[in-house]
């Protein structure tokens, strides 16, 4: 009995370590950002896998050459990221395609977000119905809590949808991650297309794909390798 009783201690200590993670939807957006004074234009594609019901984690992909692929999942509740070398980026993907390489802690993290939700205000506002899937929003950002002039003013047309991934096309409007809890809408929706205008810089925004991914990642004690 007593060894019993060990054997689900030493599982229960392996599983509590134990990094698993769970992602349901491939999202691309194309991206392009100008910059006025410098009249400069740069074009990107941001491939990202998510989970629709947990906000916390997601995986990022970075192209390191033609024929490289690199991702990263930055899983916020742990203060952690995952590198992995990526096989290749076909769907549906699955854990097989993902050959991890080491992990890094980011302490600072939930510090860091908890000092910009203080200094990030926004308001939305519905302005129109376009015909039956599409809703029009005017999104400000203002430099404090009186919300008086913005510094940053969106148009952002949002598709209907079945799950809520409004999130990931205003973060990388507004390049700011916990969004999620700071524009909230009654129905779910996913950013089809957007513009963004401030001072000097001009971001469009659209979507490329969206696709239902069924994906399992877990990382286990054993393999855990932690670089500075």
């Amino acid at each position: 009995m007593k060894k019993f009783i060990l054997l689900l201690l030493i599982l229960s200590f392996a599983n509590a370590f134990s990094q698993e993670y769970h992602f349901d939807y491939l999202i691309k957006y194309k991206y392009q950002s100008k910059q006025k004074k410098e009249k400069q234009t740069e074009n990107f594609e941001f491939l990202s896998i998510i989970n629709s019901k947990d906000y916390s984690y997601k995986i990022n992909f970075r192209s390191e050459s033609r024929d490289t692929m690199t991702a990263t999942i930055t899983d916020l509740r742990n203060d952690l990221q995952h590198y992995f070398n990526v096989m290749n980026t076909k769907s549906p993907l699955g854990k097989l395609n993902f050959d991890y390489k080491y992990s890094k802690r980011i302490p600072s993290a939930k510090k860091q977000l908890e000092d910009e939700s203080k200094r990030r205000f926004f308001r939305s506002e519905f302005t129109e119905k376009q015909n039956d899937q599409f809703s029009q929003y005017i999104i400000k950002e203002y430099s404090n809590e009186k919300m008086k002039k913005p510094k940053v003013s969106a148009e952002v047309i949002f598709a209907d949808f079945q799950d809520d991934l409004s999130f990931i096309g205003l973060q990388l409007l507004f390049d700011y991650y916990e969004i999620y809890n700071k524009v909230k809408f009654e129905k779910n929706y996913i950013v089809k297309s957007a513009s963004a205008k401030s001072e000097n810089l001009e971001i469009v925004l659209s979507l490329e794909t969206i696709e239902p991914q069924n994906i399992d990642i877990k990382i286990n004690p054993d393999q855990l390798k932690f670089q500075n």
